[in-house]
């Protein structure tokens, strides 16, 4: 009995084992699914919260960190803010120039490029709308004084608003701010801003809007060309197929006035509701190797001249112009040009003032790598056909040497050729510069620099 018994057993557990060791890969097969989906949780989970923590690292730099919430300034939004850019050019230099006083050397700020220090941001609203903001003061390293012109507030709008602005001081974000809307059809912002008539002029010199010998210290004074414009309402364009705009217009100089105005009491230049009106209009193409650009402008002057005895101007002037310019990549070099044609009219300024109330100029410059670097050549003629003997003609030279991506040595040579009327300055990125002795001399000068981006 007991051996049939262990007989009968045998077999079964032979079944039960070779049962077990079937099921085992559906057993397997399961597990490591399990796994894999905890792993893909965990993994979602640790997502999250750096994506939180990131999130909280924005906020703070934006609202000054956690103790913000404390109300150490009453009346600033403490709540999440999208992203905040802190950005800037730490441009130092030391140049030595003659303007007709003999050479003179100085430690400038700016000689490639202006310094300065931004603030940018912006914030998804949903639906493809972004909200975008932008503050740029400009630097002066050489005396730690803001880069910053004088606060033009417009007659009778002198008072002081809730919001603090006094209308006199320092203008400290003197280089660009405006806030406005993004979305897939474009940008629109508010605020002091660039004309894309003068980024135009930027993009179409080899030595950009710095360095002496530039064509963009020069040519943009045909027809008054706008640099940046106060009080302006921009619409930028997406790209299409190549193809963008830029549409600048101002409200001027918001004169809150009914009448002809003096500027100032006992001033003879005199003013009216319309000063600073107009608008700039900017197209671009960028494919491959061409980078084109054509841009036009049309505004009012922001004052004219009544002088006690004399000719006199009898209105506002109007500040006219058209440019076409741009840049191509041959890669061993790129070369660049424009051409600029600009009238200031209306008013009787051509017969009073008359500077510049038809001219016309024209740029040739190149870069070029060279021993690691990049070597520039440019030459610039301004043609003023109001006035005779009032032509000039610029000429410069530059090289420039990355140590990195973010810090750039460089040296620069320009020189002017004024005519025997002509008294204009040899001016580079962001410096003061001398004025020129007298008419027809001829202002030359060196640099030397270092540029840092952060």
């Amino acid at each position: 009995m007991t051996t049939i018994s262990r007989s009968l057993r045998r077999p079964g557990l032979a079944c039960l084992i070779a049962s077990l060791f079937a099921a085992a890969p559906a057993f397997a097969d399961s597990e490591i699914d399990a796994l894999k989906r905890e792993l893909a949780e965990q993994r979602q989970l640790i997502q999250q919260l750096l994506k939180n923590q990131e999130a909280q690292k924005k906020t703070e730099v934006q609202t000054a960190g956690p103790a913000r919430g404390a109300g150490l300034q009453m009346g600033v939004p403490t709540g999440p803010s999208g992203t905040l850019t802190i950005y800037g050019v730490a441009d130092v230099s030391a140049s030595t120039v003659n303007s007709g006083y003999g050479q003179k050397s100085t430690i400038g700020s700016g000689g490639m490029t202006s310094s300065r220090i931004g603030f940018k941001g912006e914030k998804e609203l949903g639906e493809e709308l972004k909200a975008v903001y932008l503050m740029e003061a400009g630097l002066l390293f050489d005396t730690g004084s803001v880069g910053a012109g004088g606060i033009t507030p417009g007659i009778n709008n002198t008072g002081v608003s809730s919001g603090g602005q006094t209308s006199n001081g320092s203008q400290i974000f003197s280089r660009q701010i405006y806030a406005g809307l993004q979305s897939r059809f474009g940008t629109l912002t508010a605020g002091r801003q660039y004309a894309g008539s003068y980024t135009s002029s930027v993009i179409s010199a080899a030595m950009g809007a710095g360095f002496f010998g530039s064509s963009a210290g020069l040519l943009p004074l045909i027809g008054g060309m706008p640099t940046r414009l106060n009080n302006s309402l921009v619409y930028a364009s997406p790209k299409v197929a190549g193809f963008s705009g830029q549409l600048t217009l101002t409200s001027g100089s918001e004169n809150n006035v009914n009448m002809v105005t003096p500027t100032a009491t006992g001033s003879t230049a005199m003013t009216t509701d319309k000063a600073g009106r107009g608008g700039d209009l900017a197209l671009y193409y960028a494919g491959g190797p061409l980078n084109a650009t054509f841009t036009t402008w049309s505004l009012d002057n922001a004052s004219y001249a009544v002088p006690a005895s004399g000719a006199q101007e009898t209105g506002l002037a109007k500040r006219r112009g058209w440019q076409v310019g741009g840049n191509y990549n041959l890669g061993f070099a790129t070369l660049y040009g424009n051409y600029v044609y600009g009238r200031i009219g209306g008013g009787n300024y051509e017969n009073v003032t008359a500077t510049l109330s038809k001219a016309e100029g024209w740029s040739l410059s190149a870069g070029v790598p060279l021993w690691g670097g990049k070597a520039y050549a440019s030459y610039s003629q301004l043609d003023d056909k109001s006035i005779k003997n009032r032509d000039a003609t610029l000429v410069g030279l530059a090289y420039a040497y990355k140590l990195q991506d973010s810090t750039t040595l460089y040296g620069s040579w320009g020189k002017v050729l004024n005519k025997a009327g002509a008294s204009y300055s040899l001016t580079d990125g962001g410096n003061l510069v001398g004025t020129v002795a007298k008419p027809g001399y001829d202002p030359n000068g060196y640099m030397v620099g270092v540029n840092h981006v952060f």
